[in-house]
């Protein structure tokens, strides 16, 4: 540490040249070259040299002025510290060669008196108070190096905004990753149910068919048990086929979104209708959001609203410079909606906010409710 603060130390002209420099540079701009090289020495000294944690943080013209005018500040401060172990040094070599040699030399007129050159009572009395003044001058390079680290952490570290605004923008796009990663699992079991369960269901199917054709003609009396276990296999396949479609329908990614959501609609326990005004396709991640967010709120509906008809509208239009995508289900139900905790609408607001967008209820008691969500298309 004590050679780092040293080395910055002897540093602190080229921090004054290219400190001014830098105020010089536009206030937008990135700062020169030089002045970006000068401040990634000094980044590596002291995370070398003097235990600093660089965190590589995004250096602008602003910071690298105002580190470089501290670091001249503390340059000067450790050049003086410098130049007094430098003078101690000195004296005690010119201490030593007069005691030993009787050499004669100007800095030790103070400790000679009138006596010829320095004598043993005056090296013991001048041992023991240089080394406490080696001591302090030690500690005082110390502390230089003390403050050119607390320099490169008050200006080349981020801020704490910079740094909440950091987590924030990873925590998103870890959301938005894992929701990707749930999407690509329910696509996984979609196809593994449609081609390996849902298959395997059929072909039981269709051996029991085979069974009961054949206990007819024979005349055997297990007929019609052969044909409930035939009509029970229908029910099975017809079950797979809907958890499949409702897990991730296939034609999603085939055919779009508007032939899934009205096929959604057709199926819906409460009488929907849907008006689509998107002129083009939406991509993959929107059209996967927006299925997700009208299949939950027409289950809702089903399920509490006590509604006697619902609407789903879709519109796609620009906003603030870039293309959004606007989802409204309505229903005429009783109202009282809320994204509680651990309820679907609390699971539609986290998925909406994955994805960039804002999602509004608007469920007063007695109705009627509605839910909007508007999602970018970026």
């Amino acid at each position: 540490m004590l050679g780092g603060a040293a080395l910055g130390s002897l540093a602190w002209p080229l921090d004054l040249v290219l400190g001014c420099v830098a105020v010089l540079t536009p206030r937008g701009a990135r700062p020169v070259r030089p002045v970006a090289a000068l401040v990634a020495w000094h980044r590596r000294r002291t995370s070398r040299l003097l235990a600093w944690a660089d965190d590589d943080a995004p250096l602008t013209s602003p910071r690298a002025a105002a580190y470089l005018a501290t670091r001249v500040a503390v340059g000067l401060l450790g050049l003086v510290v410098l130049a007094l172990l430098a003078y101690g040094l000195f004296a005690v070599v010119v201490g030593l060669a007069s005691w030993l040699f009787d050499v004669r030399f100007t800095v030790e007129m103070p400790v000679r008196g009138e006596e010829p050159g320095v004598t043993t009572a005056s090296m013991l009395i001048l041992v023991p108070l240089g080394a406490v003044l080696l001591y302090l001058d030690l500690m005082g390079l110390y502390g230089v190096g003390v403050l050119d680290r607390a320099a490169a952490a008050r200006w080349l570290a981020p801020s704490r905004s910079e740094r909440l605004a950091a987590q924030v923008e990873s925590l998103t796009v870890s959301r938005a990753e894992l929701l990707a990663a749930l999407d690509a699992e329910r696509g996984r079991i979609e196809r593994d149910l449609h081609d390996g369960v849902q298959q395997r269901a059929v072909a039981v199917g269709l051996l029991v068919d085979r069974a009961r054709r054949a206990g007819v003609a024979a005349g055997g009396p297990g007929v019609g048990l052969l044909e409930q276990a035939s009509r029970e296999v229908g029910l099975l396949v017809t079950d797979l086929r809907e958890v499949a479609w409702r897990v991730r329908p296939t034609t999603l990614d085939t055919h779009g979104l508007e032939p899934v959501l009205r096929q959604l609609v057709d199926r819906a326990a409460v009488p929907t209708t849907l008006e689509w005004r998107c002129a083009v396709r939406l991509p993959g991640p929107v059209e996967t959001t927006v299925y997700y967010v009208v299949a939950e709120a027409l289950t809702n509906v089903a399920k509490h609203s006590g509604a006697r008809t619902a609407q789903v509208e879709l519109t796609s239009d620009a906003h603030d410079g870039g293309a959004v995508v606007r989802v409204t289900v309505g229903d005429d139900g009783v109202g009282g909606a809320q994204a509680l905790p651990g309820h679907g609408l609390a699971g539609l607001a986290g998925r909406v906010a994955a994805a960039g967008g804002a999602i509004t209820v608007d469920s007063p008691a007695g109705g009627p409710t509605r839910i909007g969500v508007t999602l970018p298309c970026a």
